[in-house]
């Protein structure tokens, strides 16, 4: 279900302003779902992940009075199918349906789905999506909060919180993929990267979720990198990999709690 990920600074320009309105669902530290809507039911809750604040959005799943499948989602306006943007966000799930993020459109009061990025995790898990909203006539553009299936009557629930959709543009093909691996992720001092072939004279660069670089490690060689946490907070990361000056690779990492 995942499109093409990853958007980095040098590579892609993003625009200077978010379009999905209180994408933390508080306000002031407290409780707020303004600008959302839902098909089933959706509520307040009183957990988030870090640098989240206090409030999350809890969205009820499949088989809620008959309701599915069961979605919290926001209206973008102004927006056009020739558009990319970045969808990104954390979430999990009560259940074993899979909950995610999406793009997707609405059209007389129906909500169809399109590109997204879910998990079946039961503990925060950051979630990024790269796309453009396929309209048709009459469509409105939604950024949607999926919040699983469950059969029989026990429903699903998924959590979510920090959305946030940025238009971007520029976008560079790789010119060689190469298969990486980083392990320990997440990790809190240190983890590795592993390379399935060689690099002769790698660059690696760092990017936060917003796209500002952090970090950068030059004239590497070998199919592993050693990588210290050193001062990078809490949170998600990008990671953006050349060799002679050729992108042969894109990754997310995520930094966690001391």
């Amino acid at each position: 279900m995942k499109a093409t990920l990853l958007f980095i600074l040098s590579l892609i320009s993003f625009s200077s302003f978010c379009q999905v309105l209180n994408g933390s669902f508080e306000n002031a530290a407290g409780p707020d779902l303004s600008y959302w809507q839902w098909t089933c039911n959706a509520e307040s809750y009183n957990k988030a992940p870090t640098g989240g604040g206090n409030w999350s959005i809890k969205v009820f799943g499949g088989n809620v009075k008959g309701c599915w499948p069961g979605y919290a989602y926001q209206k973008i306006h102004s927006v056009n199918s020739s558009q990319t943007f970045v969808l990104s966000g954390w979430g999990y799930g009560e259940g074993s349906p899979p909950v995610g993020i999406y793009f997707g459109t609405v059209n007389n009061g129906i909500v169809t789905r399109q590109e997204g990025d879910t998990t079946t995790s039961t503990s925060w898990k950051p979630l990024t999506v790269q796309s453009s909203f396929n309209l048709s006539a009459g469509d409105t553009a939604v950024v949607i909060l999926y919040g699983g299936i469950a059969a029989g009557p026990v429903q699903g629930y998924g959590y979510f919180d920090l959305i946030s959709l940025d238009e971007i543009t520029g976008v560079q093909v790789l010119a060689e993929t190469k298969s990486i691996t980083i392990f320990p992720n997440p990790f809190s001092e240190k983890t590795s990267i592993f390379l399935s072939k060689d690099l002769k004279n790698g660059k690696l660069m760092i990017y936060n979720g917003v796209g500002q670089p952090v970090k950068q490690l030059l004239n590497i060689s070998g199919k592993s990198i050693s990588l210290d946490r050193e001062n990078l907070p809490e949170g998600l990361y990008f990671l953006l990999l050349r060799d002679n000056n050729k992108i042969i690779a894109m990754e997310k990492m995520v930094v966690a709690a001391k």
